[in-house]
């Protein structure tokens, strides 16, 4: 008797073991923490990095790319802001890197919106290179893609500003 209860007991066991195993999980729920430090652009997993002078972190953490005397970097004797009626080409002005994964790189688009005048390329400048407000590159893992801008002083006068904004926007894999 023992033994075909123990069966018994055994067959059941069995059939909840596969009657459990078939079945579409639905919920489950937990409570965790979430630490994320914000950091700076130099130091975050897609960074950006000053190459130049003229780009600088600031206080709260941001690339700034600034060519007047509010600089901190800026010295005494050095020439600042650009003419009317010219035009300035740097290369590497700054450094996009993807520290963020092993193996997966990564798309970036750089737009820039605000007043005209300023265009960014990726590499070095050559006669040919044509500078754009809206730029896709690939950043490989541990690759540092160097950026360059072109600021055209022409339909500018002595005095004024040229201002913008540029948005990066990153996304997993290569760009088209």
């Amino acid at each position: 008797m023992r033994k075909i209860i123990g069966l018994f007991v055994l067959m059941a066991g069995l059939l909840v073991a596969v009657a459990a195993s078939s079945a579409n999980f639905a919920y489950f729920e937990a409570d965790r923490d979430v630490h994320i430090a914000v950091v700076p652009d130099d130091t975050e997993l897609i960074d950006l990095r000053p190459l130049q002078p003229y780009a600088y972190i600031n206080d709260n953490g941001m690339l700034v790319i600034d060519l007047s005397h509010n600089n901190p970097n800026w010295q005494e004797g050095f020439g600042e802001d650009i003419s009317p009626d010219s035009t300035y080409v740097f290369e590497e002005v700054f450094g996009v890197s993807n520290d963020l994964w092993e193996q997966t790189p990564i798309c970036m688009h750089l737009t820039y919106s605000g007043n005209e005048g300023v265009l960014f390329f990726v590499g070095d400048y050559t006669n040919t290179t044509v500078g754009s407000t809206s730029l896709y590159f690939t950043v490989m893992p541990g690759e540092v893609v160097k950026i360059g801008m072109i600021l055209n002083g022409f339909n500018y006068s002595a005095g004024d500003e040229i201002n913008g904004q540029a948005q990066f926007y990153a996304e997993a894999g290569e760009c088209d």
